[in-house]
Protein backbone atom coordinates (compact mmCIF):
# COMPACT_ATOMS: atom_id res chain seq x y z
CA UNK A 1 0.00 0.00 0.00
CA UNK A 2 1.04 3.81 -0.95
CA UNK A 3 2.07 5.68 2.36
CA UNK A 4 0.29 8.58 1.88
CA UNK A 5 -3.15 6.90 1.02
CA UNK A 6 -2.26 4.32 4.53
CA UNK A 7 -2.42 8.19 6.10
CA UNK A 8 -4.94 9.73 4.59
CA UNK A 9 -7.48 6.78 4.79
CA UNK A 10 -6.24 7.07 8.87
CA UNK A 11 -6.63 11.24 9.06
CA UNK A 12 -10.81 9.66 7.57
CA UNK A 13 -11.45 7.06 9.99
CA UNK A 14 -9.81 8.64 12.49
CA UNK A 15 -12.65 11.70 11.72
CA UNK A 16 -15.32 9.38 11.26
CA UNK A 17 -14.92 7.88 14.33
CA UNK A 18 -14.81 10.83 16.48
CA UNK A 19 -18.34 11.79 14.91
CA UNK A 20 -19.76 8.40 15.10
CA UNK A 21 -18.41 8.22 18.93
CA UNK A 22 -20.17 11.97 19.71
CA UNK A 23 -23.62 11.57 16.78
CA UNK A 24 -23.57 8.06 16.77
CA UNK A 25 -24.43 8.93 12.44
CA UNK A 26 -22.32 8.72 9.43
CA UNK A 27 -23.09 10.61 6.67
CA UNK A 28 -23.43 9.50 3.22
CA UNK A 29 -21.01 12.47 2.21
CA UNK A 30 -18.01 10.16 3.54
CA UNK A 31 -19.62 7.36 1.39
CA UNK A 32 -19.68 10.07 -1.68
CA UNK A 33 -15.85 10.93 -0.85
CA UNK A 34 -14.22 7.54 -1.01
CA UNK A 35 -16.07 6.74 -4.04
CA UNK A 36 -14.42 9.31 -5.50
CA UNK A 37 -11.21 8.70 -4.01
CA UNK A 38 -11.40 5.32 -5.43
CA UNK A 39 -12.04 6.45 -8.83
CA UNK A 40 -8.86 9.11 -8.19
CA UNK A 41 -6.79 5.60 -7.02
CA UNK A 42 -7.38 3.52 -9.83
CA UNK A 43 -6.48 6.57 -11.94
CA UNK A 44 -3.95 7.70 -10.19
CA UNK A 45 -2.14 3.57 -9.52
CA UNK A 46 -3.76 1.17 -12.14
CA UNK A 47 -0.65 -1.28 -10.90
CA UNK A 48 -2.01 -1.11 -7.38
CA UNK A 49 -6.16 -0.42 -8.26
CA UNK A 50 -6.35 -2.20 -11.46
CA UNK A 51 -9.92 -2.99 -12.16
CA UNK A 52 -10.92 -6.23 -11.52
CA UNK A 53 -14.81 -7.72 -10.54
CA UNK A 54 -13.02 -9.53 -7.83
CA UNK A 55 -12.43 -5.69 -5.93
CA UNK A 56 -16.47 -5.38 -5.84
CA UNK A 57 -16.55 -8.84 -3.31
CA UNK A 58 -16.06 -7.42 0.29
CA UNK A 59 -17.66 -4.17 -0.87
CA UNK A 60 -20.89 -6.08 -2.16
CA UNK A 61 -20.32 -8.44 1.21
CA UNK A 62 -20.46 -5.53 3.42
CA UNK A 63 -23.91 -4.21 1.83
CA UNK A 64 -25.84 -7.67 2.24
CA UNK A 65 -24.30 -8.41 5.34
CA UNK A 66 -24.64 -5.42 7.26
CA UNK A 67 -28.26 -5.49 5.84
CA UNK A 68 -28.61 -8.65 7.83
CA UNK A 69 -26.80 -7.28 10.51
CA UNK A 70 -29.11 -4.01 10.54
CA UNK A 71 -32.20 -6.24 10.40
CA UNK A 72 -31.20 -7.85 13.20
CA UNK A 73 -29.92 -4.33 15.39
CA UNK A 74 -26.54 -5.25 15.42
CA UNK A 75 -24.80 -2.89 13.19
CA UNK A 76 -26.25 0.62 11.47
CA UNK A 77 -26.95 1.10 7.86
CA UNK A 78 -24.73 3.60 7.90
CA UNK A 79 -21.20 1.41 9.07
CA UNK A 80 -22.06 -1.03 6.96
CA UNK A 81 -22.50 1.79 3.62
CA UNK A 82 -19.05 3.06 5.14
CA UNK A 83 -17.17 -0.12 5.61
CA UNK A 84 -18.73 -0.85 1.35
CA UNK A 85 -16.86 2.36 0.30
CA UNK A 86 -14.03 2.10 2.77
CA UNK A 87 -13.12 -1.43 0.93
CA UNK A 88 -13.04 0.56 -2.51
CA UNK A 89 -10.17 2.09 -1.16
CA UNK A 90 -8.26 -0.64 -0.13
CA UNK A 91 -5.92 -2.13 -2.78
CA UNK A 92 -7.60 -5.57 -3.27
CA UNK A 93 -4.61 -7.96 -2.20
CA UNK A 94 -5.33 -6.73 1.13
CA UNK A 95 -8.94 -7.07 1.19
CA UNK A 96 -9.49 -10.17 3.09
CA UNK A 97 -6.12 -9.20 5.82
CA UNK A 98 -8.35 -6.09 6.56
CA UNK A 99 -11.60 -8.22 6.73
CA UNK A 100 -9.91 -10.24 9.10
CA UNK A 101 -8.54 -7.43 10.77
CA UNK A 102 -12.38 -5.76 11.45
CA UNK A 103 -13.82 -9.28 12.11
CA UNK A 104 -11.27 -9.91 15.08
CA UNK A 105 -11.51 -6.28 16.19
CA UNK A 106 -15.40 -6.42 16.50
CA UNK A 107 -15.49 -9.64 18.52
CA UNK A 108 -12.46 -8.38 21.42
CA UNK A 109 -14.48 -5.20 21.42
CA UNK A 110 -17.89 -6.61 21.98
CA UNK A 111 -16.66 -9.43 24.29
CA UNK A 112 -15.20 -6.45 25.72
CA UNK A 113 -18.47 -4.43 26.20
CA UNK A 114 -20.34 -7.28 26.88
CA UNK A 115 -18.16 -8.20 29.90
CA UNK A 116 -18.70 -4.54 31.46
CA UNK A 117 -21.85 -4.49 31.06
CA UNK A 118 -22.34 -7.67 32.30
CA UNK A 119 -19.93 -6.54 35.62
CA UNK A 120 -22.11 -3.51 35.36
CA UNK A 121 -25.71 -4.84 35.52
CA UNK A 122 -24.66 -8.28 37.11
CA UNK A 123 -27.68 -8.40 39.71
CA UNK A 124 -30.30 -7.51 36.89
CA UNK A 125 -28.84 -9.82 34.48
CA UNK A 126 -28.52 -12.86 37.03
CA UNK A 127 -32.41 -12.64 37.93
CA UNK A 128 -33.20 -12.14 34.33
CA UNK A 129 -30.80 -15.45 33.16
CA UNK A 130 -32.63 -17.43 36.78
CA UNK A 131 -36.26 -16.29 36.21
CA UNK A 132 -35.93 -17.56 32.30
CA UNK A 133 -36.67 -13.88 31.41
CA UNK A 134 -34.89 -13.86 28.15
CA UNK A 135 -35.83 -10.70 26.49
CA UNK A 136 -35.40 -9.04 29.67
CA UNK A 137 -32.18 -10.83 29.90
CA UNK A 138 -31.29 -9.98 25.77
CA UNK A 139 -32.44 -6.46 26.49
CA UNK A 140 -29.99 -6.18 29.84
CA UNK A 141 -26.98 -7.26 27.31
CA UNK A 142 -27.18 -5.99 24.30
CA UNK A 143 -24.69 -3.30 23.75
CA UNK A 144 -24.77 -0.74 21.29
CA UNK A 145 -21.29 0.83 20.39
CA UNK A 146 -19.96 2.92 17.76
CA UNK A 147 -18.50 0.65 14.99
CA UNK A 148 -15.90 3.22 12.85
CA UNK A 149 -13.70 3.48 15.55
CA UNK A 150 -13.59 -0.20 15.76
CA UNK A 151 -12.83 -0.35 11.83
CA UNK A 152 -10.04 2.37 12.64
CA UNK A 153 -8.49 0.18 15.62
CA UNK A 154 -8.57 -2.53 12.68
CA UNK A 155 -6.78 -0.40 10.12
CA UNK A 156 -4.31 0.42 12.35
CA UNK A 157 -3.52 -3.45 13.57
CA UNK A 158 -3.30 -3.88 9.02
CA UNK A 159 -0.68 -1.05 8.74
CA UNK A 160 1.69 -2.28 11.54
CA UNK A 161 1.32 -5.35 10.25
CA UNK A 162 2.44 -4.09 6.85
CA UNK A 163 5.49 -1.98 8.11
CA UNK A 164 6.05 -3.29 10.89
Amino acid sequence: MIGWIYITILIELAVVSWIDIKIKKISNLWLFLNFVLSVAFHVLYPEVYYWDWATLIFPIGWIIGGFVLFVFGVMGAGDSKFLATLFLLIPLEQHALMFEKVLYTTLIVGFVFLLFKIAKDFKTIKAYALSSYWQGLRKSIKSSFSFAPVVLIAWILLGVEQWL
